[in-house]
């Protein structure tokens, strides 16, 4: 399995954005029509055996909920076997001239290597319904 990296997190005091390296540009025509996107990232700074070997964690809890010892594939943590992250990210402006892509907010640090980027699609990526253990809940809903 090869994974190549498309761009890099650009966070500065007055935005967020994705720079995505030239030969992927055209990639990202038609994305200005969607309003939120899908960014999958490389969590760099837990490649390293110890983290990728962790399978068990106690996640940081939600609003003073304890929260339980957990597998690493029940939460969010970015210690696991393939440290990718995935953020929901609103489109503000893309930038053709400068291969940007700037987004509202993303939960990765500025460098951090970006994966793939997918558009946010309502009818697939919303689920109905869902149920999650006490410990997760209240956490505050990012787009209400």
């Amino acid at each position: 399995m090869k994974l190549i990296q498309i761009g890099t997190v650009s966070k500065t005091a007055d935005e967020t954005a994705l720079e995505i390296e030239p030969e992927f540009w055209e990639a990202t025509l038609n994305l200005d029509e969607f309003s939120h996107m899908i960014c999958l990232w490389w969590i760099d700074g837990h490649d390293n055996p110890e983290s990728r070997t962790t399978l068990i964690v106690t996640p940081k809890p939600a609003r003073g909920n304890p929260a339980a010892r957990s597998g690493v594939f029940a939460c969010r943590s970015p210690l696991r076997p393939n440290p990718i992250g995935h953020s929901i990210v609103a489109l503000k402006a893309i930038r053709p001239d400068e291969h940007k892509i700037v987004i509202d907010r993303i939960d990765a640090n500025h460098g951090t290597p970006i994966l793939d980027i997918k558009p946010y699609m309502p009818s697939s990526d919303c689920v109905a319904n869902t149920v999650v253990p006490s410990w997760f809940e209240g956490l505050e809903s990012r787009y209400s």
